[in-house]
This record gives structure tokens, sequence and C-alpha cells, in this order.
């Protein structure tokens, strides 16, 4: 009889060992490879097999009691109006060109200082030159006197 197993020109066939090895390597292959298709496709589905993920949701049912306390909606309120009031801010900053809206009394006073028939005012540095000329010319005074 002849063995088809040993003879020079047959396949040779791994162990028992390198087998089982071959298949968990080819199964954690398929797994990484699944992992991958979901990480690249948010856009695909997910099925779901396991049964302890078909469990009821007791908080978003339509007979669910409204969980919000009136502190945590007093809260969101103020943070809502806060926010909107931010928004507003950063508009105007963002657009200086934009007309200033203004119904406050005070924005409506006079300025005295840049009208017309205001007394010039002198700068800082002409201020102290004048008070060191006249301060030379104290101390002249004194030495002619």
């Amino acid at each position: 009889a002849r063995n088809y197993f040993s003879r020079p020109s047959a396949v040779e066939q791994d162990g028992e060992y390198y087998a089982e090895e071959r298949l968990q390597v080819l199964a954690d292959a398929a797994s990484l490879k699944r992992l991958a298709v979901d990480y690249a496709h948010p856009e695909h589905g997910i099925s779901v097999v396991e049964g302890s993920a078909f469990g009821r949701n007791y908080f978003s049912r339509a007979s669910a009691i409204e969980q919000e306390d009136e502190v945590n909606a007093e809260e969101r309120a103020q943070v809502l109006s806060d926010a909107a009031s931010l928004k507003k801010l950063a508009g105007d900053y963002a657009h200086p060109e934009r007309a200033v809206i203004a119904t406050d009394s005070t924005v409506f006073a006079r300025n005295y200082f840049s009208r017309a028939s205001a007394v010039e005012q002198d700068g800082k540095y002409y201020a102290e030159e004048r008070s060191q000329v006249l301060a030379d010319a104290v101390s002249l005074k004194r030495l002619a006197v």
C-alpha cells in the first residue's frame, strides 16, 4: 500500500500546535479588521448581539417623570442668559462697524474737555517743563535779591 502523507511529493503538514496557532492568529486578524472598519466608517450602524445590550431604558421612555428639579432649571436659565449676553458682547467686539444702541441716560452727557469752547489743555511734558521753568525763575529771583 502507498503512504500518501510520507511520500517525497506530499505537501508538508503542520503539527497540531501550529494549526491551533494559525487559527488563533486568523481569528485575531478578523477581529482587528472588524474593529478597523468600525473605526474608519462611523456611518455604519452598530449591530449588537449581546443579550445584556437590549435592556429597557426607564429614564427616556414616554411615561418617564421629568428629572430636572427647580434649582437646576434656574441655574440652566441663568447660564443660558449669560451665554446670550456674552454672545451679544462678542458680536459687538467682533463687528465695531455696527452702530451702538444705548438707552442709558448717562450715555448722553456732555464732554466738557473736547468741546469747541473748552480751554486747551497742555500735555504732561509741557506741564512739567512749565513747572521747571517757574522753579528756575523763583531760584533766580532769590539770588538776585
